[in-house]
């Protein structure tokens, strides 16, 4: 089994920033809908503006463009920062080969402008 890209989320702006929650990153239902991510699925979260990158899992709520980083991350993560989430699936080689990732990409505001295969060249 390969672990193959599944889903990337490119460009949120984190909206809040919180100290006092055991963990994850909060996510709008309209994107894990669209990049096919589930709750309490794992998720990288790479950080644009200042290169920090965790590993954790995504959880839904229900206020469109609303981007939590929680818990411990909070201290690597700030309000404004821009990031990208990406979550990972395992596949056969023979799935591999013709897989391709779910690429969604945001506005300022969260909010989903395109959803589209993830190709490059």
């Amino acid at each position: 089994m390969l672990q193959i890209l599944k889903a990337k989320i490119q460009q949120l702006t984190v909206t809040e920033s919180c100290i006092d929650y055991p963990g994850s990153i909060s996510l709008p239902d309209e994107l894990l809908k669209v990049s096919g991510i589930k709750q309490f699925e794992l998720v990288y979260v790479n950080n644009k503006t200042n290169g920090n990158r965790i590993t954790t899992y995504a959880v839904r709520n229900k206020q469109q463009g609303f981007v939590s980083i929680n818990g411990a991350a909070s201290k690597l993560f700030t309000k404004g920062d821009i990031i990208h989430v990406l979550a990972f699936a395992y596949l056969n080689e023979e799935e591999a080969d013709t897989f391709k990732p779910t690429l969604v990409i945001t506005d300022k505001e969260n909010k989903v402008i395109e959803s589209k295969p993830y190709t490059i060249g």
